[in-house]
């Protein structure tokens, strides 16, 4: 795949991330408002508000756990690395990061079993089926997750600038 081609898609990766978050807290913002409206105001309700309102919450987390990392937004424990010597800081982040993508990749193949399982049996949510499909975002969102943390360590990888090279 070519770099641009890459880019491209990074970029679009990059909007679509946004753009969901953005339509997850205003619809769940939304709906707890007209439920709340209709349920002190009129003395009514959506029967499936909660339920809708607690997927589009589990979504966005999982959602927005690709974005604190692409971001930096996530909170970084570094008082041990940052008193290391630059290259055994580097081996502590390779570490790091091969935890990280193995807990994904766990994290992967349980969430597909477990919405697979959901298919098979046609179990269904409360009061928005089907299920399955409400789960499904669990193993899209660690794909997404393990990306952009090959994309957080790329620095690492990057080959060192030489001597006298200024960092350039």
């Amino acid at each position: 795949m070519s770099s641009s081609l890459a880019q491209r898609w990074l970029k679009g990766a990059d909007r679509l991330e946004e753009a969901f978050m953005s339509v997850a807290l205003t619809f769940m913002t939304l709906l707890t408002f007209a439920q709340v409206v209709l349920r002190y105001g009129f003395g009514t309700g959506f029967v499936w508000s909660l339920e809708a309102t607690t997927y589009a919450a589990a979504w966005l987390v999982l959602i927005g756990m690709s974005y604190g990392v692409r971001t930096r937004a996530h909170i970084a424990v570094d008082l041990l690395t940052s008193r290391l010597a630059p290259p055994l800081a580097r081996a502590v982040a390779v570490v790091a990061l091969a935890c990280g993508l193995a807990y994904c990749a766990l994290m992967i193949y349980g969430s597909s079993q477990f919405v697979a399982r959901l298919m098979a049996l046609g179990n269904d949510a409360r009061d928005i089926p089907p299920r399955w499909v409400l789960t499904g975002i669990m193993p899209i969102a660690f794909v997404l997750f393990a990306l952009r943390l090959v994309q957080a360590a790329r620095p690492l990888f990057a080959s060192r600038p030489a001597a006298g090279d200024g960092g350039r």
